[in-house]
């Protein structure tokens, strides 16, 4: 695992955990903006990037690893913490342990764990292997899955985005995909999470709602307090990736409105 900084000029700290099979390039934008007034650690998940060895392992040790790299920059707490989908997965953990104090949490389409038997889970994980293969390896379904008029950003080249994203896809090893599916939607959780005291927001795209219907029960039995909000005519992690000038300004509504809280 590998964490980027990015506006370390900056006094409000914000741990940035990415959705899952996406490269660093395509939150360069919205990082960019964070930036200007976030210090940001962007994590990098193991498998991920060509060019950092090795493959992912699990959520349990992206958060384990994460917990230990900020304690080594001498970071005691964080103002913020965003994660999509796999990453809200991880940022689901990271709270639910309690171990790091968090002011304020964003999980954005995040992945809560399977309440179903292990054989269930099994098929489950079949399916995702497969689809994310036939993505990876076939233009026209790729496409389809993520119509490019759609998500491709304002001012950047479709063909160039789908090109590279196509690319990129086929760099994932047999294990990285594996465990990836497999520990985004079967991580380890206590049964109750430790009593912290994180302003928490479970954001869902207006769009995905019908596929985040599990996650959103999740979260309200799991984080009691946790507010959720719908972001209209959204996908799943199409406001992060899409629309950086949106998800930022999404984002300091509810920091902004949460400090005020304080």
């Amino acid at each position: 695992m590998q964490i980027l900084e990015h506006g370390q000029a900056q006094e409000r700290t914000l741990l940035f955990f990415p959705c899952t099979a996406e490269p660093v390039w395509a939150f360069a934008d919205t990082i960019t903006l964070l930036s200007q007034r976030w210090h940001v650690f962007q994590v990098v998940y193991d498998g991920h990037q060509p060019e950092y060895p090795g493959d992912f392992t699990s959520v349990e040790q992206t958060v384990d690893e994460v917990t230990e790299y900020l304690k080594s920059r001498g970071v005691s707490r964080l103002d913020a913490a965003y994660g999509c989908s796999m990453g809200g997965a991880c940022l689901t953990r990271l709270l639910a342990l309690g171990l790091f104090p968090i002011d304020r949490a964003i999980i954005d389409g995040g992945i809560t764990p399977y309440q179903v038997p292990w054989l269930v889970r099994r098929l489950l994980l079949a399916r995702d292997v497969l689809s994310f293969k036939m993505a990876a390896n076939n233009r026209k379904i790729l496409e389809a899955a993520f119509p490019p008029e759609r998500f491709t950003p304002t001012g950047h080249d479709p063909k160039k985005e789908y090109d590279a994203m196509e690319a990129y896809l086929k760099t994932f090893s047999d294990r990285t995909i594996r465990n990836v599916f497999w520990s985004a939607n079967n991580y380890a959780l206590p049964k109750r999470s430790a009593k912290i005291g994180a302003k928490i927001t479970y954001w869902y795209g207006d769009d995905e709602k019908k596929d985040r219907r599990r996650d959103i029960r999740f979260i309200k039995r799991y984080f009691p307090k946790a507010r959720i909000h719908g972001i209209p005519k959204m996908a799943h992690a199409e406001l992060v990736m899409v629309h950086p000038e949106k998800f930022c300004r999404y984002a300091e509504k509810f920091l902004t409105m949460q400090a005020e809280e304080r």
